[in-house]
C-alpha cells in the first residue's frame, strides 16, 4: 500500500492508468484527481468523465500502474 502511495506521489508523467484485480481500468489524468482517503487505507479517485463522482479504491486491489499515451512497460505494484 505504501509503495502505491509513493509511486503516485513521485509520478512525474501523467496520465496514468491503474488496473484493478477485477479487470477494471481507471485513468488518472493528473495527481489532483486522486487523493488518500481520511481513513488512511484507501484512495479516492475523481474521474475526469463518466457517471461516477468519485471511486474509492483499496490499494491491495491494484495490480498494475501504467503510463498512458506512450510505449512503455507496465509498472507492477
Amino acid at each position: 500500500m505504501e509503495s502505491l502511495n509513493r509511486l503516485l506521489q513521485a509520478a512525474k508523467e501523467y496520465p496514468l492508468e491503474i488496473t484493478l484485480a477485477s479487470g477494471d481500468k481507471h485513468s488518472i489524468p493528473h495527481s489532483d484527481y486522486i487523493h488518500r482517503h481520511p481513513n488512511g487505507r484507501h484512495f479516492v479517485l475523481y474521474p475526469e468523465k463518466g457517471e461516477y463522482y468519485s471511486i474509492t479504491i483499496d490499494p491491495y486491489h491494484v495490480v498494475q500502474v501504467a503510463r498512458v499515451g506512450r510505449k512503455h512497460r507496465p509498472v507492477p505494484v
